[in-house]
Formats: C-alpha cells, structure tokens, sequence
C-alpha cells in the first residue's frame, strides 16, 4: 500500500510538471498538436508567378485574369483591398451576368474612389496568357469615373478611364473600402468555383500563400511547415464568405510600445504607421531617419513568432520601405507595404481564420525572423 500510495504521488507530481511546462511554453505544447499546416494533407494548390517578375519597389504585382467579352490581361494583385475593379474595355457584361446596380471602391492610400457598376461574374485566373487554372465567381466594378477624398494623396478625376485592371484579395478592408454592407463574394481567390485540372474545387483550401515571385491558390504542408501561424477573431460577413478581424501585432517605436492591427500591403511600396502615443514623430509627416521600428506578432513573447526590425533610412535592409509616412488613424496600426516580401512568405487561410508568416532565408536575420508554430493573441 505504501509503495502504491508513493507510485501515485509520483504520477501526480510527473502530471503537475508538464501541465507546468504547458504553461510556462504559453500552450505551444498544446498547440503544437494543433499546427494548421496539418489540415492541409492530401490539398492541392496551384501556383501562378508574377506576370511582372518579382516583389520590387517599381510596380505592384500582377496576376492574368480573364473577364467576359475580353482578352486576358494583367490585374494589379493587392492585399490592401478586396474587390475586382476594371474599365470598360477589359469587361463586357453578357450571358450569366448579374447586374447588382452601382456601387464604389475607396483606396485610402491614394485617395482614389472608383465609382461604376457591379456584377455577378465568372472570372478566370490564370497562369500566363494562355494558360487558364481556375475560375471564381464574385462581384466585378466595371469603372465609369474616379472622384477623390478631400486629402487625396494620389488622385486625378476621372470619367471613363481606361487601363484599369486592379484585383483586391485582403481580407478585413470592408469598412475602409466603404463596401462593410456588400452581399456578394469580392474576392476571387476564396471562392473558386472550377478549377482547370478537372479536380474538384474542394480539393484547394480557400486562401493563399503569397511569395517575392508569385502566388499560390490553396495550400499544402510542404507550403507552409516553415511558417507562424496567428489565429484571427471571427467577424460577421454579409456575404457569407468567412472574413476575419486584421492582424494582431505589437509595435516599439523609439522605445514606445503599443498594440494594434498589421496590413501586408502589396499594393504600396511604402510604410503606413500610425504609432504608439508618447512617440515625437508627427502625423502628416515622413518618419524621420533614424526612427526605430520593432514589429512583433501577435505580440512580445518568448519563444517570438514573427519578429521585423527596421531602422529608418539604413538602405542596407531590402525590406526597407520607400519611405516610412505617419498617419491620423485612431488606433495603432502599421501597413508593411509590399517590401516586406522580400524577406517573408505570407499566407491567408479564409477557411480557418489564419494569417501565416515564413522567413523565407534571403534576407540577414538581423531584419527579422520567424518561429514556425501556433499562436494566438492574448
């Protein structure tokens, strides 16, 4: 009975210490067994490389698409926006179409609003000029002018533009775009509908893994081991498509800290910051030289899931924004621009409610990093 009643001791003392290190580890052992990446064997995905060659400062990344009535040309790919827009000549609204009547698109990092028509329509993604991968249903603004916002930063009205092709594939941009009430699927690359290969559409998880030199539609284990996964808070979606609250970050400005929401933005090569109070820098203004940036998510802890170091003006950094601008936003809130990319993969799984961040080894580890794993704010 004492040797029983020792064994039993023993068995409770070994149980106290893991749920200890569980504890101490801030669950990792218990996330560990939850990695998303898990989900995703026996998935396919499909990728489609930049129709412009690699992330660069000098233009926005593109993608071929394919609208009714017209031949395929090459959209801008943004994650700062949701939504397709495109002028007249690049979409002829036909059989199948559904009108939706008028409707906008705000930009807030130019200032542009493109007004037009909305429709119901069959969009086909595809690979090179001549190489369809899959079709989505969603919403299309055919563009019949630009207006501006009073502060416009970049804007020109116009009536009857031409040469507009932009796809929007963010998630979370419904309130900032001006389209929070929108009923209809936006965003192409969630709702795929076909896919070319003949395999069912549920054979490619809705989401994304954007790269410096493409995109891939979907995702696999071999994608994604490498990655930090942050859980996102659900949001409700009018549309019914899953939509997910922004990226949970913590930022130090020159010593002060705060919390708040990251964008990956590849529609700007620029930095968007609206810091932390206490700080010196002055909205309105471009970040002076010298400033320092440490961006943590989801938050400061150790072991760190994503870590990004900048230091304003040290042109040494290939993440290195063209330029840091300090904005009024009410809350703190950091736009990477698309320079980021060129150290880390980014990942969207709309199904699960996932940002995920790899390292992706071309850049100095003094500029950041990653630690594959689960991590969900606190």
């Amino acid at each position: 009975m004492a040797r029983m009643t020792r064994l039993a001791a023993l068995g409770t003392t070994i149980a106290i210490l893991g749920a200890s290190l569980a504890f101490l580890n801030g669950g990792q052992i218990a996330a560990h067994a939850q990695i998303p990446w898990q989900q995703y064997e026996g998935l396919t995905s499909l990728e489609i490389p930049f129709a412009n060659g690699p992330i660069s400062a000098e233009h926005v990344p593109q993608v071929w698409l394919k609208l009714r009535g017209a031949e395929p040309r090459w959209f801008g790919m943004d994650t700062g926006s949701t939504g397709i827009v495109t002028s007249a000549e690049h979409f002829v609204p036909g059989a199948g179409d559904v009108p939706q009547g008028p409707g906008r698109l705000v930009y807030n990092s130019s200032g542009r609003v493109l007004n037009g028509e909305r429709y119901l329509t069959d969009v086909t993604i595809q690979r090179d000029a001549h190489t369809p991968v899959a079709t989505a249903r969603v919403q299309v603004l055919r563009v019949t002018h630009i207006t501006c916002l009073e502060h416009a930063r970049d804007c020109r009205p116009e009536q009857n533009p031409r040469r507009v092709g932009f796809m929007g594939i963010g998630f979370d941009r419904g309130s900032a775009q001006g389209t929070a009430a929108e009923t209809a699927p936006r965003n192409p690359f969630v709702n795929l509908v076909s896919l070319a290969s003949g395999q069912p559409p549920s054979s490619v998880r809705p989401g994304y893994v954007v790269t410096r030199t493409g995109v891939h539609l979907g995702m696999t284990p071999a994608l994604t081991r490498h990655m930090a996964f942050i859980k996102l808070a659900p949001k409700a979606s009018p549309s019914g498509e899953p939509d997910w609250a922004g990226t949970p970050m913590e930022v130090v400005v020159d010593g002060r800290r705060g919390h708040g929401t990251l964008l990956m933005d590849t529609g700007i090569d620029y930095m968007f910051l609206s810091p932390p109070s206490g700080t010196a820098l002055r909205r309105g203004h471009v970040a002076p030289e010298g400033t320092r940036l440490a961006i943590y998510l989801p938050d400061r802890r150790q072991p760190q899931p994503v870590s990004y170091d900048l230091v304003v003006g040290r042109r040494g950094n290939p993440l290195h924004p063209a330029k840091v601008e300090v904005v009024h936003d009410s809350g703190v809130f950091v736009n990477t621009g698309r320079m980021f990319l060129q150290g880390f993969d980014y990942l969207y799984d709309a199904a699960g409610g996932y940002v995920g961040f790899g390292w992706n080894g071309r850049v100095s580890p003094d500029y950041g990093g990653v630690t594959p794993g689960l991590s969900a704010a606190r």
